[in-house]
């Protein structure tokens, strides 16, 4: 059975996100920067905030494993194979788990 291409990566990454919010959060301090302009900080919340990554990653895991999201996603004009599906989704979660690290990261400096 092939591993990448396969829902298997898509819930291993929506699992790392989740659980890197989980650990982090005890450790994040109480403000954390939530957006950035030109690589600075520009807004601040509440270190709750972490957890709208793990939610997104959730959400999009969810929807895509979805037959009808997956079927209109894959018979359009492009016609997408499962593999390239899968591949497709694992880099969107990929970004967003890319984008909790820096928040995270740069809670610290």
């Amino acid at each position: 059975m092939k591993f990448i291409g396969s829902r298997k990566v898509t819930w291993g990454i929506c699992s790392i996100g989740i659980l890197l919010a989980i650990v982090s959060a005890f450790f994040l301090p109480q403000i954390i920067p939530v957006h950035f302009a030109n690589g600075i900080a520009d807004d601040f919340g509440n270190k709750i905030e972490i957890f709208l990554f793990p939610i997104l990653l959730l959400i999009i895991t969810l929807l895509t494993g979805k037959e009808n999201i997956k079927y209109f996603l894959t018979h359009s004009k492009t016609f997408l194979t499962d593999m390239q599906y899968n591949l497709m989704i694992d880099g969107v979660l990929g970004i967003v788990l890319i984008a909790e690290v820096y928040v995270i990261y740069s809670s610290f400096l």
